[in-house]
């Protein structure tokens, strides 16, 4: 994989360059095959840790796999355009404000051995800020050429822990989005969610039910830009044993190949409206 530099790749995005690129902190690769007002991004789907954090770390890699998103990547590895993190969110997870990127406890658990170095953090929260100034590149040079986009924003979520026993199998969050006028795109991707058939599971779809679209990437550009829509999509983890993180093979490959179509599909939608 071919590795660049943060101004090699905002240099690229400008002139509409066709690249796959890693950052070259190995951060997250973006891969653009052609220009088109909708991108899909997966910032959890990575787990990986610098070196000095594993050696001050309490948790096991296997502890810190379960708060991640495995194999959201695979859902939109086959689209135009994809930014995909590698790095765990226990380095510092990009669902939240830069503020409050770097844990000290966690989901009720203690993070560090001992505490951080102001020196770690601030390298943490950089690779944060690198992260966000690559999506406000991408976001305004598709707003620039088709007037307004959609960002897919693809989670997974553990559901063992709900005492509900009819959690959805994708949940749509969307409480920030600011304008009605987003709300037939809205509708139309909750169908696809809806209608996409997964091997051995009952597939359903909601709207704000547990997660309420409030994540970092959400939140930054819709506050940023009005002509951008961000679709804050959760997929709930039957593709794998969420406690021992094995995964489901049968599920998981039907799973990637639906949810694949299924933005294809929603995106040339989109477009066709939108021209």
């Amino acid at each position: 994989m071919q590795k660049q530099s943060e101004e090699a790749i905002l240099k690229k995005i400008k002139q509409r360059e066709i690249f796959t690129a890693t950052i070259d902190s190995d951060a997250f690769t973006l891969k653009i095959e052609k220009y088109e007002p909708a991108f899909s991004a997966a910032i959890h789907n990575g787990g990986n840790l610098r070196s000095e954090l594993v050696d001050n770390c309490l948790l096991s890699q296997a502890e810190r796999y379960y708060e991640e998103d495995p194999f959201t990547g695979s859902f939109i590895e086959q689209q135009p355009i994809t930014l995909i993190a590698h790095d765990s969110r226990y380095e510092y997870d990009l669902n939240r404000h830069i503020n409050d990127c770097v844990y000290e406890t966690a989901w009720g658990k203690e993070i560090w051995k001992k505490p951080l170095t102001e020196e770690a953090i601030l390298l943490s929260k950089e690779k944060h800020a690198q992260f966000y100034r690559i999506v406000s590149a991408l976001v305004e040079a598709l707003t620039e050429d088709f007037g307004q986009c959609i960002v897919y924003d693809n989670h997974s979520y553990n559901y063992r822990r709900h005492e509900r026993d009819d959690l959805p199998v994708f949940n749509l969050g969307t409480t920030s989005v600011k304008s009605t006028s987003w709300r037939p795109v809205i509708e139309t991707w909750l169908n696809s969610l809806q209608n996409i058939v997964i091997e051995g599971v009952h597939t359903t779809a909601a709207e704000n039910d547990v997660f309420y679209g409030k994540g970092r990437l959400a939140g930054h550009c819709h506050s940023l830009y009005d002509n951008v829509l961000v679709l804050a999509t959760e997929t709930k983890k039957v593709f794998m044993n969420e406690l021992t993180g094995e995964a489901d093979g049968l599920v998981l490959s039907s799973l990637q190949k639906a949810y694949n179509q299924a933005v294809k599909n929603n995106t040339l939608d989109y477009i066709k409206k939108l021209t």
